[in-house]
């Protein structure tokens, strides 16, 4: 496990504590599981305030490392507990964090050391496993060997890098080292040290063998470019304070003169400062061993590799900068028109609650908060960038608005840079989010041109009055000076005959692809370091819809087990792959297998046609994609609802993660309106995305008859009293840029039906509507806010309004467009509560495999057998034999179990039940389970997880282990089995 502190820092800046966060990796497949954030000092959990972030300025991680030490008491007795110290970037200690070997607090009661040595030590090392050898038909394993306190080496087993699966003991006769021996290699990292003992350049050692296994050249390389390096001063090993790798066990292989090549397993010895003091060989298999050729790294033919730490040195960049304001007033942005509220502004520009008063008239009245913004711009001088400003209002009545209800705008002086109106004739209760954004100069800020105004109308026929909060400032310039650099690993790939190098890899210390933004260069020295890293390949399979491709993920470890960093390549080891679909372990058949595997996996459907929810996210809908493999290693799927068995369709497939995606809406506004010359009945609407200004288009609006009628209105304001008819035709820029057209109908009476031509897609209200003959939707109470949402949207909408009540019914056009944009996640992906088990029916005319589906209901506990299906996981089959495990024979009954454990620990070993048994399905609901089977200790699974294990052989055996048992009481999962009453099976 890799630990790094981190600050917890609140919104306005200040740090509120600093946290230890905690990744944890999957012991055996190395995958990342999970993360712990403790209390540095006390080692409890840690619940950030704020966000967790590097405490340094310039992004500089403290670092944590942990020993085991001894605590002596005055009696002699001795506690071995783990001691965890973090220092800052400067080497000054930070925390330090003492626990049990098991991981609770501990407190010192004696005099702490290093543990005494005595031949009765309590514990050997962690396994470790070697690669680099092939069993006789070219499958990769691992070697898993472990030294004793004595010193001795010894193997316990080994492990198929293809499979997964465990043997104990040594490997088969005839494994041997994977591929032949290469003729170049290159050697850890060195220094240019000149006559002043600065160090001037890293420097790789490329020797090139001859074919009796002779030094033939040596070429210097640089190891940051990958070219031949010319030294400056003396090469020699790095001074203190440049990081060096490290190693204790390493394999490496002892070449004859005849060329024959021993691969061996080097052990060396360190002190307590990480000096080598001695070293001894052994064979892979434990035995010692004693060279009697050359010893060198065993290697394999066409490519090497060599990874070293590098700095990238940013030039003028993006800054995302936090303005402030400070109070002004209208007269300084010509809009004398409003009055000043009479402040102060403060608790607005902080993001508080600031109220508006209701007017008392008789005038109209419009009260405007102004603030000039400022910002600190060292390092700015020249930039330019986008400043955007947000605000939610609600209008707390008691009276609707009146027309036009106020707005969110932005000056440059007295020049209006940007506007977002607020919803005319807000109703009493409406509350919306205004938000303005435009390009500026940090000149601009510096000069203090730069002024926002909130105004809102408090009085127009009658009083209301208005809430505003949520206000936000931020400012993204670009070609501010950055001064700090980034640490990044560059790989070099070079060719094993002639040294060239072939590529360059760059990723982060995580292992993250990572791309140059400004100079390649060596980092300052760092503190001493006691880095080592291990080097694992897996073969993987990366799968889109249903096609399977097969590559090579390089995963490198540091000596606590975390992974550091990881490459994917095509299996020729160079050339790199990008991950399209999931990745998981290929899912190769059984031999002579009878029925099929299947794998269920969780995706996402983000469909633009759902409908949103309260927040305006229109959540993506998870569902179950089932592949099934067949015994000839083909491949289909098919897509369910999460039940398992309701065949769904999706529209558009995303990766779920933690949470479903969602889209999210853009809303465009009217920001003008102009009546044409030549046709009174025309008028062009103009709209603006309200998060995009920049995003603009026009609306031609054409009326049955002319404005006014009793209702008032201008030209840019246009009123008509119905009946009358409205014809909405978007221009080629809104038609390609929104996804939806929304037609409103505001204060809509029971004598004001509407007709719209074409049908809209949906129709929303307030106060409810029902849809009459005619195509007359009809509202069920007046006073109703409705919505008709057109998705496309359409070239035209044809709006009828009708006025059968005789009096006046003023109808002033509005509708908005609606974008859809990645919005923010939707709650928690649902469990997979789906059972796939692979059967045979066995009856007078043949055995048949085919797949039952089982449910899971989470509330009774009860499974439920849903159906049979042939092996395309869809098409219904039906029984007509015995029900069995495929590869028995039909001799002995197969029997079946269901149990469901809930709040318990106790240990469920069906294999002690149930002698003869043949399969057992796990699916954890809740909690962890441990897991313990014939391969060795148990493994923890977490919730969610859902395995099979079953015999699939046809001399009628029985699984030879399986136990499983909740990790705490808050575990909850089912067990679902097959058996035969004999022990056999």
């Amino acid at each position: 496990m890799e630990t790094v502190l981190l600050c917890d820092v609140l919104p306005d800046g200040t740090v509120a504590g600093v946290a230890l966060v905690e990744p944890i990796y999957d012991t055996i497949s190395g995958d990342r599981v999970g993360t712990r954030t403790v209390n540095p000092v006390t080692g409890a959990a840690y619940v950030p305030a704020g966000t967790l972030g590097p405490c340094s300025p310039d992004g500089c991680n403290a670092t944590t490392t942990s020993r085991i030490l001894c605590d002596t008491d005055a009696a002699g007795s001795v506690t071995r507990f783990e001691r965890a110290t973090t220092y800052d970037c400067e080497g000054a200690l930070l925390a330090t964090l003492d626990r049990t070997l098991t991981g609770a607090a501990y407190t010192v009661t004696g005099t702490v050391g290093v543990c005494p040595v005595s031949s009765d030590c309590e514990e050997q090392t962690t396994p470790t496993a070697t690669i680099g050898l092939c069993l006789p038909d070219g499958t990769p394993i691992a070697v898993t060997v472990v030294r004793d306190c004595a010193g001795v080496v010894t193997s316990e087993g080994w492990i198929s890098l293809t499979s997964g699966a465990y043997s104990a003991g040594t490997p088969p006769v005839g494994t041997v080292a994977c591929g032949s021996s290469q003729s170049v290699q290159v050697s850890g990292t060195f220094c240019d040290v000149d006559d002043a003992d600065e160090v001037v350049g890293l420097v790789l050692i490329e020797y090139s063998y001859a074919a009796d296994g002779t030094i033939d050249t040596v070429r210097l390389v640089d190891a940051t470019t990958g070219d031949t390096y010319v030294p400056v001063g003396t090469i020699t090993t790095c001074p203190a304070g440049t990081s060096q790798p490290e190693q204790d066990v390493v394999q490496l292989c002892d070449v004859a003169a005849d060329g024959t090549s021993t691969p061996i397993v080097r052990d060396y010895r360190r002190d307590e400062l990480g000096a080598i003091t001695g070293h001894s060989d052994y064979l892979l298999d434990g035995t010692p061993y004693v060279p009697t050729g050359t010893v060198g790294a065993c290697h394999a033919e066409c490519r090497n590799s060599s990874t070293v730490l590098v700095c990238d040195v940013p030039a003028d960049s993006s800054s995302q900068i936090a303005p402030t304001l400070v109070d002004s007033n209208v007269a300084a942005i010509g809009q004398s028109q409003f009055q000043n509220h009479p402040g102060p502004y403060a608790p607005l520009w902080s993001g508080g609650t600031f109220v508006y008063p209701a007017g008392t008239g008789p005038t109209q009245q419009h009260l405007a908060a102004t603030g000039q913004l400022a910002a600190d711009l060292a390092g700015c001088d020249g930039a330019a960038g986008t400043l955007t400003i947000s605000v939610r209002v609600r209008n707390d009545g008691p009276n609707p608005g009146q027309a036009w209800d106020g707005a969110l705008r932005l000056f440059r002086g007295t020049t209006l840079l940007a506007a977002h109106n607020a919803l005319e004739w807000a109703p009493a209760g409406w509350q919306g989010t205004l938000t303005v954004s435009a390009p500026v100069t940090a000149a601009d800020i510096t000069a203090g041109t730069i002024r926002v105004a909130l105004m809102l109308e408090t009085f127009h026929l009658d009083a209301k009055s208005w809430t505003a909060d949520q206000f936000t400032a931020s400012l993204e310039l670009e070609g501010c000076e950055l001064t700090a650099s980034t640490q990044f690993l560059r790989t070099l790939i070079t060719d094993c005959a002639s040294g060239e190098v072939l590529s360059t890899v760059d990723t982060t210390l995580d292992g993250d692809p990572y791309t140059v933004t400004g100079t390649v260069g060596q980092c300052t020295p760092a503190a001493p370091s006691d880095e080592c890293r291990d080097c694992e390949q897996l073969v993987l399979c990366d799968t889109v819809d249903g096609a399977t491709s097969t590559f090579l993920r390089t995963v490198c470890r540091d000596c606590t087990g975390a992974a550091i960093s990881t490459l994917d390549t095509t299996l020729d080891g160079t050339a790199p792959y990008a991950v399209s679909g999931t990745v998981g372990v290929c899912a190769t058949p059984p031999p002579e297998c009878e029925a099929a595997a299947v794998q269920a996996f969780r995706l996402c459907d983000l469909n633009p046609d759902a409908e949103p929810d309260e927040a305006g996210r229109r959540c993506a809908t998870p569902f179950l994609r089932h592949f099934v493999y067949a015994c000839d290693g083909t491949s289909t799927f098919h897509d369910t609802e999460m039940d398992g068995v309701t065949a769904y369709t999706p529209v558009q497939v995303v990766e779920c993660g933690d949470s479903p995606p969602s889209l999210r809406e853009q809303v465009w506004n009217t920001v003008s309106i102009a009546q044409d010359a030549a046709n009174p009945l025309v008028f062009t609407y103009t709209v603006a995305n309200s998060e995009d200004p920049t995003q603009t288009g026009t609306v031609r609006m054409t009326a049955s008859t002319a404005f006014g009628g009793g209702c008032g209105g201008t030209a840019t304001a246009p009123v008509w009293n119905g009946p009358v008819t409205f014809t909405f035709e978007p221009d080629a820029a809104v038609l390609a840029l929104a996804d939806v057209l929304r037609v409103d109908a505001i204060d809509w009476d029971e004598w004001e039906d509407k007709t719209l031509s074409p049908a809209p897609s949906r129709v929303e209200s307030d106060l409810g509507h029902v849809l009459n003959p005619g195509n007359r939707w009809h509202t069920l109470a007046s006073n109703n806010l409705g919505h008709f949402y057109f998705d496309g949207p359409p070239t035209s909408v044809t709006m009828g309004n009708r006025n059968d009540g005789g009096g006046l019914a003023c109808l002033a056009p509005a509708f908005g467009f609606i974008t859809l944009v990645p919005g923010a996640p939707c709650g928690v992906v649902p469990e997979v509560d789906h059972i796939v088990q692979p059967l045979c029916d066995v009856a007078a005319s043949g055995t048949t495999p085919f797949l039952r589906h089982w449910s899971v209901d989470n509330s009774s506990g009860a499974l439920t057998a849903l159906a049979d299906t042939t092996l395309d996981g869809t098409t219904g089959y039906a029984v007509t034999g015995a029900v069995t495990v495929c590869g028995q024979t039909a001799d002995a009954p197969v029997l079946t179990g269901v149990r469901r454990v809930t709040a318990s620990t106790t240990v469920q070993n069906l294999k002690a039940e149930f002698p003869g048994l043949q399969s057992v399905s796990l699916s954890v609901l809740a909690g962890t389970v441990n897991v313990a089977g014939s391969s060795g200790p148990g493994q923890a699974l977490p919730a969610g997880a859902s395995f099979t294990w079953s015999t699939n052989d046809t001399d009628d055996s029985s699984l030879a282990a399986a136990s499983f048992g909740g990790a705490s009481t808050a575990a909850d999962y089912f067990l679902v089995w097959t058996y035969k009453a004999t022990a056999a099976g």
